[in-house]
């Protein structure tokens, strides 16, 4: 290894380790933060002032809401700060001015608001209108509004935050369609979004489902990548496509979801009982609620990461299988430097927290599948 990849290697690793303890220190804060809201009443307190100052259930939710929710925010703002400003210049990832962070932070924080509220309105008033049928009722809206969101994310969304146009390399972008109907998919065309304002990080998806699908290159990875590179990278997004991921997601995700919202019918009976609560729709219990299901999801990471992380492998495989693995393998090597990703993190948090296996490890697997005597396109496994 050469004294500028060392260099490199050092500074990734001590990137990762501030991200770990600063996970840490976030998850011990929220817990704190919610028991500390439940225990002490205050909860409570605030859901009684807006039952009593309005008659809409709806609209005593979406106070409380806005309360607890400004709230949980302000406490948390330290440490998110820290994670996403101060951590990101010190490590020289990020391009953005003080303004410009709280320019994105509003629109983050109000797209998440409305997200939230729409999510939360319906989650209640199937707590409260079908207290038998609500956790079947909770996992269909779940799974509508997931697909809802994948299909009005590039459309929609990701215009609210980057500018998005057509992109104008019209050999690369007929080079990344044909990629795309090789493996069987339709895309609308290729765009570029403007991450380069904001951080020096590169990235490439194929967002979108049916007719908003399209492929989406940021412009740090056209200005660092070359074009072996990016048919690479976005044949790994395809093969995500190929091998439906995205619908063994969802088909998994309506099990979980469903078994989550069991357990928190049950669960909750006991808890509604001990807080005083007239029931689960009864506002006042949101943290405990709010816990809880995180507890249910953090307890569920090893296994969907698991899952995750077959996945990826999967269009790893795919990827060095219609395109070049040589330049797969620089494509990964590179994006490894330019997000400073961890090359030897610890098992332990790989299993837990990693829904991508350790970028070392993919580098190593795209160079070993390189042989220059099979032509590019012809698939590896089913």
């Amino acid at each position: 290894m050469t004294a500028a990849g060392a260099d490199d290697a050092a500074a990734a690793r001590r990137y990762a380790e501030a991200r770990y303890r600063l996970l840490l220190l976030e998850l011990v804060c929220s817990v704190c933060l919610l028991l500390l809201a439940q225990a002490s009443g205050i909860s409570h307190a605030l859901a009684r002032w807006w039952v009593q100052r309005t008659p809409a259930e709806s609209l005593a939710l979406l106070g409380y809401l806005a309360v607890f929710g400004l709230a949980y925010y302000a406490a948390m703002l330290p440490l998110h700060f820290h994670g996403s400003f101060v951590l990101e210049h010190r490590f020289g990832l990020s391009r953005l001015t003080l303004g410009g962070w709280l320019r994105r932070e509003a629109k983050h924080l109000a797209v998440s608001a409305v997200l939230s509220a729409v999510l939360l309105e319906s989650l209640y008033a199937l707590l409260r209108h079908t207290p038998r049928q609500w956790p079947l009722l909770a996992t269909l809206g779940w799974l509508v509004f997931t697909v809802v969101l994948a299909r009005v994310f590039p459309t929609v969304l990701l215009p609210l935050f980057y500018k998005t146009v057509p992109l104008q390399d019209a050999a690369l972008a007929d080079r990344l369609l044909a990629l795309c109907k090789r493996a069987g998919l339709q895309a609308l065309g290729v765009f570029r979004f403007d991450l380069g304002a904001e951080t020096r990080k590169a990235n490439a998806a194929l967002a979108g489902l049916g007719r908003t699908r399209r492929v989406l290159l940021s412009d740090t990875l056209l200005a660092e990548f070359s074009p072996d590179e990016i048919e690479g990278v976005l044949a790994h997004e395809v093969g995500h496509h190929h091998y439906r991921h995205i619908t063994k997601l969802l088909a998994l995700s309506a099990v979980g979801s469903w078994a989550a919202f069991a357990l928190t019918d049950a669960a909750g009976r006991w808890w509604v009982h001990r807080l005083g609560l007239q029931g689960l729709w009864d506002i006042a219990g949101f943290p405990v609620l709010v816990l809880w299901l995180s507890a249910l999801s953090f307890l569920s990471l090893p296994l969907q990461n698991g899952l995750s992380r077959h996945f990826e492998w999967q269009s790893d495989r795919f990827a060095v299988s219609m395109s070049q693995p040589a330049a797969f393998a620089g494509a990964l090597r590179r994006l490894a430097q330019l997000n400073l990703a961890d090359p030897q993190p610890p098992r332990w948090v790989v299993q837990w927290f990693y829904d991508h296996p350790p970028i070392t490890e993919r580098i190593q697997a795209a160079e070993r599948a390189g042989n220059p005597g099979r032509p590019p396109g012809v698939l590896s496994d089913g």
